[in-house]
C-alpha cells in the first residue's frame, strides 16, 4: 500500500432527504420525498432510504409517489441546509487529506495516498470517516477505494447505503470484469445500445476487445473506455472545495468622486467575479459592495439575491441596487469592491430549481469568445468608460493595486 495510489470516492445517500431528517429529528426512520408538494407539478429528486423500499424513485411524478408511498413527508427542498450539510462534509474529508475534489453538494473524491502510516488501513479509515459524517450530520456515506478514480467511483455505488468496498492495487481489472457495461463512466444509452450489438454486456467483455477497434467504433472516445475497461484511469484528484466568499477588489491610483467611474469599476468587478463562478461551477445567493472614502471610512452592505446566480448582468442589478440606497458623500472613493457568499456547486440548481437555461447559454458563449479572444473581447459598454483610466489589454483592464481575494 505504501508506494499504491489510493483514492476514495464518497457519495452521501440519499443526501437531499438524509440532510432533511438530519436538521429534523421528526422526519427520521419516515419516508421523506424531495421535490416539491406532493400535490404539485414535478419530479422526485431525492427520496430517503424508507419512501424507496416502498417505490419511490427518482424521477417519478410528484403525484405517482403519492399514491405510491400516501404516508410520505413531501418537501421543497432546502439549499441552505444542504449547502450546510455539505461545508461540514468538507471539514471532516480535509482532517483526512488535503486532496479533496469535490463534483457536486454530495459527492467527493480523496487521495489518501500514503496515509496509512498516518491513519489505518483503507477499510477501517473509510469506516472511521462514516462515523465522523454519521456523528456530526446524521447522514449515511457509501465510499468506495481503489488506485484510481474510476474504480473508486464504481465501487461507491455497489453497496448502498452505508457500504463500503475495497478494491486492492493489481485486482482493478478482475473487479471490474463482471460489472455491466453501462457502470462504466462514459457509457450511455446509446454506447450501452451499440455495445449490445456487439454482443458486450460486461465490462470485462469490454477490456477484451482490440483496443483499435474500440477507436474505430467509438473515435476518441474508444481509447478512453478501453483503459477505463481496464481499469487504468491517471486522472488526478484535482483540489476542490466550496469557498465562503470570493471578492474582487481595487485600489483607485487616484480618488474620485466621479460615479461613472465608480460604477464602471464595480459593473467590471461584477463580470469578472460572475466569470469566477461559471469557471468553478459555482453560484451565490449573496451579494456585497464596499465603497471606502479618502478618510478611510467605508460603506459595506450585503444583499440577498432573488435567486442563486453566476450571471454578471443580475449580480451588477444588485450592486446598482445597494449603490443607489447609500448616501452620496462628497468625500473621494479611494477602494470599491464586490463580494459574493452563500456560494453553492451549480448542479444544486439544476437538480433542484430547474434553472432557465437561456441565459447560461448566452453566459456559455460569452466565456468561449473570452476564452479565445480575452476577457475584454466582450464587455458591457458602460465598463468601456475605464479605457481612459486603466490600461486595456485581452486579458482585462489593468487595474491598480487590483485585490483579487478568495
Amino acid at each position: 500500500m505504501r508506494n499504491s495510489r489510493l483514492i476514495a470516492h464518497i457519495d452521501a445517500d440519499a443526501f437531499f432527504a438524509s440532510v432533511e431528517q438530519g436538521f429534523n429529528p421528526l422526519l427520521r426512520n419516515r419516508p421523506v420525498i424531495v421535490g416539491g408538494a406532493e400535490n404539485q407539478r414535478g419530479v422526485v429528486h431525492t427520496a430517503s432510504y424508507e419512501a424507496r423500499t416502498r417505490g419511490v424513485r427518482t424521477g417519478m411524478p410528484l403525484t405517482r409517489a403519492k399514491r405510491v408511498c400516501p404516508d410520505a413527508v413531501f418537501l421543497k427542498g432546502n439549499f441552505q441546509h444542504y449547502r450546510a450539510a455539505s461545508l461540514v462534509m468538507q471539514e471532516i474529508y480535509l482532517r483526512y487529506t488535503p486532496a479533496v475534489e469535490f463534483t457536486s453538494l454530495d459527492d467527493a473524491y480523496l487521495d489518501l495516498s500514503g496515509t496509512s502510516r498516518l491513519h489505518l488501513e483503507p477499510e477501517s479509515l473509510a469506516r472511521k470517516i462514516q462515523e465522523d459524517v454519521q456523528r456530526e450530520l446524521g447522514i449515511g456515506v457509501s465510499i468506495g477505494l481503489g488506485g484510481n478514480k474510476a474504480v473508486a467511483r464504481i465501487a461507491s455505488g455497489l453497496r448502498k447505503p452505508r457500504g463500503i468496498v475495497y478494491v486492492p492495487p493489481g485486482k482493478e481489472k478482475a473487479f471490474l470484469a463482471p460489472l455491466p457495461v453501462d457502470m462504466l463512466p462514459g457509457i450511455g444509452r446509446v454506447a450501452k445500445a451499440r455495445l449490445t450489438e456487439l454482443g458486450v454486456f460486461t465490462i470485462g467483455r469490454l477490456a477484451a476487445l482490440p483496443r483499435p477497434a474500440l477507436a474505430d467504433f467509438f473515435g476518441a472516445n474508444g481509447d478512453k473506455l478501453w483503459h477505463l475497461a481496464n481499469g487504468i484511469d491517471r486522472r488526478e484528484v484535482k483540489p476542490r472545495i466550496l469557498p465562503k466568499q470570493l471578492s474582487r477588489e481595487t485600489t483607485f491610483e487616484e480618488d474620485t468622486t466621479e460615479r461613472a467611474v465608480v460604477m464602471s469599476t464595480l459593473q467590471y468587478l461584477s463580470e469578472r467575479l460572475a466569470a469566477k463562478l461559471r469557471k468553478d461551477g459555482l453560484l451565490c445567493r449573496r451579494i456585497g459592495v464596499k465603497l471606502r472614502y479618502s478618510d478611510f471610512s467605508q460603506h459595506q452592505v450585503t444583499r440577498t439575491l432573488p435567486a442563486a446566480t453566476d450571471n454578471a448582468a443580475e449580480l451588477f442589478a444588485e450592486v446598482e441596487k445597494i449603490v443607489a440606497a447609500l448616501p452620496w458623500r462628497r468625500l473621494r472613493i479611494r477602494h470599491v469592491g464586490v463580494s459574493v457568499a452563500h456560494i453553492e456547486w451549480q448542479n444544486l440548481q439544476l437538480q433542484l430549481f430547474n434553472r432557465e437555461n437561456r441565459l447560461e447559454l448566452l453566459d456559455g458563449a460569452v466565456d468561449e469568445i473570452r476564452q479565445k479572444f480575452g476577457f475584454t473581447a466582450i464587455l458591457p459598454a458602460d465598463t468601456l468608460t475605464l479605457r481612459t483610466k486603466y490600461r486595456m489589454e485581452k486579458s482585462g483592464f489593468v487595474l491598480h493595486a487590483p485585490a483579487l481575494t478568495k
